[in-house]
This record gives C-alpha cells, sequence and structure tokens, in this order.
C-alpha cells in the first residue's frame, strides 16, 4: 500500500522508491514526517530530479531526495562510479584502487566510508585517508599511486549546510566529457543498493582498506619544496616574512604549517578561531575567502602584531585570498584573483626562465579571467584559455605533457591556483607558499606585491575587471534573461549595441553560436583541445566583445544559483589616478549592460 499519496503519480512512485532504498534512519524520517505534513512542494523539488555531475562532481543541500546530499545519493553514485571503472579501466589500475578523502563538514567522513564500502564490496582496493585533508592531496595521490580514480567529499566554499562528492580520473584531473556522462548514466543503472553496502562499522579493519596519509602528506610536502629554487629557498628563510593564516574552519592549517617549514618560510600566525576544522563555520555567514567579511579576524590579527601580508584558504584548500597591507594608504589591500593570478603568472614564469628547458612553456586561464596573463606570457610563453572550472585547465595541462610541453600555471579567477603541473588542480597549499615566497623575493628588493602589480601594469597595460553577480533560484528567470539576449530588441537576434557600446564579436558558448568581428554568421569556436570549441552544458554562458576595448561574459553558475557576469577594460593608465577614472569608467559601461542585458529590476535580482 502506498504511503504517500499526493495526487501526483510521478511524485508518489519517486518517495516510495526512496523509502525503499532509504536506511538512514534521519533522512527516512524526514521524508516520512513530509509526506505527514503534506509537504509536496519540498517532496517535488527533492524527488524528482537528480543531481547531475557539475564541478567534477555532485554538489548540494544535505538532507533526503535525490537532489541532494545524502547516504543513498552517495551510495548509488558510487556504484555508478565503481562500474564504470570495472568497465572502462585496465587491470592494472583497478589492481591500484581508488583514493578516497574528506573534509571536516558534517557527513563527510560517513559518505567517504560509505564509498569504500562500495568499492572493497566489489574487490577493489581503496585508500581511504584517516583523517581530512586537502582537495589537492587527492588529486596528487591519484597520480602518486597510479589509481583508478579518486574521491573527495567535500563542498568546498558552499554554505555549511551543503556537502559535495567530486571525482577526479586516474590521471589527476577532475573528470570531463565523455566520462561525466557515461558515470552518471551507470548511475542510473545501480539504483538499488544492497544492504551490505549500509554496514561501515568494520570499514577500517577491511583488509582492502588502507591509510596513506601520512605518507602521502610525505611526498606532498617534499614535491612543495622540489618547486623552488634553491635560493629561493634560502632567501625565504633570510626573510622570514611574517604572514597571517586562516584555513577558514577547514583543513588547511597542519598542512600550510607543514609547506611553510617544508619551504624554508617562517610560520604564521594563525587565526585560532579559524584554525581548525567546525562544520558549523561560527565566524562567518558564508566560508568563502572571495567574501571580504571572511577576513575580518585575519586583518585584526594582523594589526595587532603588526603583520603586512594575509593568506587565507577555503575550508577544502583549494584556493588562496591574499592581502597585504598598504603603508602609505593605512589600509589593506585584498587581491582579486586577476590580480593574483597576475603576479604568480609572472613568479612562476621569471622562476622557470631560470631552468635551461627545451620544452614548450603554457600559461592557462579560464576564459572569464583576465587577460593580463596572455601579455605575460609574450614570447617566453604560449597562452591558452579553456572553459570555466579547472577541470579544463588540468586536462588540457595533462593533454600538453602528453605532447612534450609543460604548463607551468593556470588560474581561474575565483581564485584558483594551479603552480605545478604536479597537481593538474587548484592548490591552495603549494599557492600560499608560491605567494610568500613571491612577497619575500620582492621584500629583499625593498618592494611589494601591490608594487609589483602596477610594474606589470605599466609594462603590459592597465587590465582592470569589475565582476558580480545575481542570486537567481528560479531557472525560468534564468531562461528568460538569456532568450531574451538572443532575441533582444526589434531586430528578435543578438545586440549590436548595449547602451554606448558597439559589439564587436559574440560568443555563445551554450548555443554555439560564434559572431566574429564585422561578420554576423553562425560560426563556432576554433579554439580545439581548450574546452572552448565544446558547446558548454553546464549552464548558459554568452560573451561579448566591443570595439571599445570592453569585454562582457554573463555566465550561470555551475554549483550554486547564481547568474555571474565578468568584466575587463584594458587600457593605458600609468598613475594610480588614471586607473581610478578607469574604474569608474569600466562601472558605468557594466551597469549599462547589466540594466539592458539582465534587467535586474524586472526579476527583483539581488546581489
Amino acid at each position: 500500500m502506498s504511503v504517500c499519496k499526493s495526487g501526483d503519480s510521478e511524485l508518489d512512485a519517486a518517495v516510495e522508491r526512496w523509502l525503499k532504498y532509504d536506511k538512514n534512519p534521519i533522512t527516512k524520517q524526514e521524508v516520512l514526517d513530509d509526506i505527514h505534513n503534506s509537504q509536496w512542494r519540498k517532496l517535488r523539488k527533492t524527488m524528482l530530479k537528480r543531481q547531475k555531475f557539475g564541478t567534477a562532481g555532485l554538489r548540494g543541500r544535505m538532507g533526503a531526495g535525490f537532489s541532494c546530499m545524502n547516504d543513498v545519493v552517495v551510495l548509488q553514485t558510487a556504484q555508478g562510479l565503481c562500474s564504470y571503472l570495472k568497465r572502462v579501466c585496465e587491470p592494472h589500475k583497478l589492481d591500484n584502487g581508488i583514493i578516497v578523502g574528506f573534509d571536516g563538514r558534517y557527513n563527510s567522513k560517513r559518505f567517504a566510508e560509505l564509498t569504500a564500502k562500495v568499492f572493497t564490496s566489489a574487490s577493489i582496493p581503496v585508500c581511504l585517508f584517516s583523517s581530512v585533508c586537502p582537495t589537492p592531496l587527492v588529486s596528487f595521490t591519484t597520480i602518486v599511486l597510479d589509481a583508478a580514480a579518486g574521491v573527495m567529499v567535500t563542498a568546498s566554499h558552499n554554505p555549511k549546510e551543503d556537502n559535495g562528492y567530486k571525482v577526479y580520473w586516474g590521471n589527476g584531473s577532475q573528470i570531463i566529457t565523455p566520462h561525466d556522462d557515461n558515470i552518471l548514466e551507470e548511475i542510473l543503472n545501480c539504483l538499488d543498493i544492497p544492504d551490505k553496502h549500509w554496514d561501515i562499522d568494520d570499514i577500517r579493519s577491511n583488509a582492502l582498506v588502507t591509510d596513506k596519509l601520512e605518507d602521502m602528506t610525505s611526498q606532498y610536502m617534499q614535491y612543495i619544496r622540489d618547486s623552488l629554487h634553491d635560493d629561493v629557498l634560502v632567501e625565504n628563510r633570510r626573510q622570514a616574512l611574517s604572514t597571517v593564516y586562516s584555513a577558514m574552519h577547514g583543513v588547511g592549517y597542519e598542512y600550510v604549517l607543514k609547506a611553510f617549514e617544508a619551504a624554508n618560510l617562517k610560520a604564521p600566525l594563525s587565526v585560532i578561531e579559524q584554525q581548525d576544522p567546525n562544520p558549523d563555520f561560527p565566524t562567518v555567514k558564508f566560508p568563502n575567502p572571495e567574501e571580504r567579511e571572511c577576513l575580518e579576524l585575519s586583518k585584526r590579527l594582523a594589526d595587532q602584531n603588526g603583520v603586512q601580508l594575509i593568506v587565507v584558504n577555503d575550508p577544502d584548500a583549494d584556493r588562496l585570498a591574499v592581502a597585504e597591507y598598504n603603508k602609505r594608504e593605512k589600509s589593506w589591500k585584498v587581491f582579486s584573483g586577476n590580480e593574483m593570478g597576475s603576479l604568480l603568472g609572472w613568479w612562476i614564469l621569471k622562476q622557470q626562465k631560470r631552468e635551461e628547458s627545451t620544452r614548450e612553456l603554457y600559461l592557462l586561464a579560464s576564459f572569464v579571467s583576465s587577460h593580463m596573463l596572455r601579455a605575460i606570457a609574450g614570447d617566453s610563453a604560449t597562452f591558452l584559455e579553456t572553459l570555466t572550472g579547472f577541470k579544463w585547465m588540468g586536462n588540457k595541462t595533462l593533454l600538453l605533457k602528453e605532447e612534450g610541453k609543460k604548463a607551468i600555471f593556470a588560474y581561474e579567477e575565483a581564485i584558483g591556483y594551479m603552480c605545478s603541473p604536479v597537481v593538474p588542480d587548484k592548490d591552495g597549499v603549494s599557492a600560499a607558499v608560491q605567494v610568500v615566497s613571491m612577497a619575500s623575493h620582492l621584500h629583499a628588493e625593498g618592494t611589494t606585491l601591490q608594487d609589483q602589480l602596477h610594474c606589470l601594469y605599466r609594462q603590459f597595460g592597465y587590465h582592470v575587471s569589475f565582476n558580480s553577480y545575481f542570486i537567481v533560484e528560479d531557472p525560468a528567470v534564468v531562461a528568460k534573461i538569456f532568450y531574451k539576449i538572443r532575441n533582444h530588441g526589434s531586430t528578435h537576434s543578438y545586440p549590436k549595441y548595449v547602451g554606448s557600446c558597439e559589439i564587436g564579436s559574440i560568443n555563445d558558448f551554450t548555443a554555439g553560436v560564434r559572431i566574429p568581428d564585422d561578420e554576423r554568421d553562425n560560426s563556432k569556436s576554433d579554439a580545439v583541445g581548450t574546452g572552448l570549441d565544446q558547446k558548454y552544458t553546464s549552464g548558459e554562458m554568452i560573451s561579448f566583445r566591443c570595439h571599445n576595448g570592453l569585454r562582457v561574459i554573463i555566465r550561470t553558475s555551475g554549483t550554486e544559483p547564481k547568474l555571474k557576469y565578468y568584466t575587463e577594460l584594458v587600457c593605458d593608465a600609468p598613475t594610480r589616478s588614471e586607473q581610478e577614472a578607469k574604474k569608474l569608467e569600466l562601472e558605468a559601461m557594466v551597469k549599462e549592460f547589466i540594466n539592458e542585458l539582465i534587467q535586474p529590476q524586472l526579476y527583483s535580482l539581488v546581489f
């Protein structure tokens, strides 16, 4: 007899399936309570759609239902991943097993152990870390142990209610097409959950489960040390630059401490209130170091101790925020991802030039990031753009390696940096080491990170960006916005003018339409091999280039209900006053784009 009687046969069937699968008393009771209280709207939202692989995996609110993060979804995902790996991987890869790590969020350890149980039940070995770890360590370990795949249970910088499930292929990079689609299809063939998969009481004593956390951490620290030249190591010890560090209630503190020691850097002052993993993130509303308020405790500690440099990881330590005190202006400068990406690109390229190598060098950035890195690359390296997401940059890094080339640096404007091809993913621990090493080098020369940034502006042109986002909970609103962009004004086609800006070229990644400058045809992107030749299937993304040098990109987020926009203007503005004027000029142009194309007032959108 049906327990659910919503009057919607599709919903009733989905709820019955859930109740059949779920053996977790908490989430099962949640569904029964929703049925009792006739919470049909909520149940439709959680039961009628499954999560899709977004940024190389799953991410969402914890709770009952196929669209949320919970035991059922994790077990079904692990079963699908296991089945797919058994079908496509070479035997030696399967013999090496998979790597499973987790962060400090609620249920992360449990989700990791459930994953391990699925694989050991299939006689596949699992390296299951015994404690929390940074996300990049899973990528690193997957490569070192030549594993079939890696799984990191984390929601990165999302709110405390969320969790996630990030999947790495055997090459140590986040999965991309076709593997993500194929795994999702395989999950649908593996929905039934055997009773034995629920029993994780003895998972740590299973003969197929090993814990190599200490060994892998040691090798990871050696890699970080080896990534620095001997004279940089000497300079780091000599300068003994003071820093403040925050783990943002995440996993980074112990690893950054060890990494600084490996790099001969002075141990940082830690923000004690945010030092240890805490799934409640009590000191911040959102544990995202891009949010300025997240740095307030770090600034306070730095001010109290006369420290002029702050580095902050997000909770899974794959991203890095940086702030530097400006003595002249008596204020803190929080570097944007584009600014720090430019500085790190310059620094990494500067180090690489000292090596005698015949390998062709590459610098990578996502399409929404600044073109400053292109200018810095110059004749010394080749610059490549990819679609948004490190899964594209990581896989491109590995493809270049197969061709005998070397991607020495990659970054995305959302404060993610890959400072070595050894870990083909963003890595906030190694990036922290490189930033403080760069600052130590500049300090020895009597200058600062900000001074060096302005030196780059004078050399390569002022690249000013203005990026932000709107919260858009309703997918129908997103659809309306992009429909109107593609059917703009009386011409019902892509816009030729927006406000005072004449559009030169348009690239609609989602529709696969490219309109080159002065050609209103529908040719495709020719950026083969970087991801730009692929249709953007993770959501919506359209870019505009204007004749006045303005670049605007509007896209949806793959992990959050956000409509994002990215803009950049490149110009000659050598003085601070000229730069401030250009900032105001850019903001005025961006306002025209936002009001005309997104129409936030019409849809009551908020930042």
